[in-house]
């Protein structure tokens, strides 16, 4: 299996590196994806849209699960919505070195030009300094050293986001507290992973088909008839089956030597998440909701295996 080297929407992995690295640690943002969990199962809002990650959840958990998970402690703070931006609290945490920021609303970044198109997309990105009415951020959306004003930063810090509870959540001054082997990052990561899939299948949303094979079997009959619009067509082609992939991928990586009947049915779904891409790209209803229909039996698996985790 060849592995996948490339740019992606792990935002909030990218940032979670790169805050690491400002002491030194070098943490590839594969890993921290992965040990997360965030993007384990699969489920459909309320608006009947449909995400290959964990409903229980958020990124803003599993960046903190996964830091704690790997031995490190992190300084972390958010304010009530409807409060003005913590400035003065930036201004010293970036003293102290870089800050993670998120989740922002991509659609007010105007460093990034194609940011008219991309409102109400959530995004992560780490703090450098700021100088006078700007701040520097590195984006890892392919922007390093980029600088934006504190009233646009504004605007897109202090974006609602249902899954993310307050506002201007920030993360620094990261911090190695404990050096746990391999051995027991996997325990961790494995009673994480076991937890979070328990409390998502037994969510209120699973009583009403909406997570796991469940969810996807349900969107597979939608695509096979067609009955999706442009918007929702666009979330997946350009979205959550492309980075489902990827994550898929990861984690066929992650578990390679651990679990390795884990890691080939995550390597299949990866394979599974970039063929439906295909097919929906070219509109063709019927082959990839054929695929879809694969994708919900591995997923069925996968959700199996991990619950029998000791």
């Amino acid at each position: 299996m060849s592995n996948y080297i490339g740019n992606g929407a792990y935002c909030y992995a990218n940032s979670a590196s790169m805050l690491l690295s400002s002491i030194g640690e070098k943490v590839d943002p594969s890993v921290l994806e992965a040990i997360g969990g965030f993007s384990l199962g699969a489920f459909r809002t309320q608006e009947d849209l449909l995400f290959f990650d964990d409903c229980t959840s958020s990124p803003d958990l599993a960046i903190s699960k996964a830091m704690s998970i790997l031995g490190f402690s992190v300084r972390e703070s958010v304010q009530a919505r409807g409060t003005e931006m913590p400035v003065d609290e930036l201004r010293e945490a970036l003293k102290q070195g870089p800050v993670m920021m998120g989740p922002l609303d991509m659609g007010k970044l105007v460093y990034n030009p194609n940011s008219p198109n991309l409102g109400g997309c959530d995004h992560y990105v780490v703090a450098l300094s700021m100088e006078g009415d700007e701040i520097c951020l590195h984006d890892p959306a392919g922007f390093p050293n980029v600088f934006l004003t504190l009233d646009k930063l504004e605007e897109a810090w202090k974006s609602e986001f249902p899954w993310s509870s307050g506002v201007y959540r920030r993360w620094w001054s990261p911090e190695r507290i404990e050096h746990p082997d391999l051995e027991e990052i996997n325990r961790r990561a494995f009673t994480w992973f076991k937890s979070t899939l328990t409390e998502q299948t037994h969510d209120i949303a699973a009583q009403e088909g909406r997570t796991g094979a469940s969810a996807i079997l349900h969107k597979a009959e939608q695509v096979r008839a067609g009955a999706i619009d442009d918007n929702e067509w666009a979330h997946y082609v350009y979205f959550a089956l492309p980075v489902g992939a990827r994550r898929a991928h990861d984690y066929g990586l992650f578990f390679k030597t651990i679990h390795p009947d884990l890691s080939a049915l995550k390597y299949a779904q990866s394979r599974q998440f970039g063929e439906c891409q295909s097919r929906l790209v070219s509109r063709n209803w019927e082959a990839a909701a054929t695929i879809m229909v694969a994708l919900a039996e591995t997923e069925a698996m996968i959700e199996a295996s991990i619950l029998k985790m000791e």
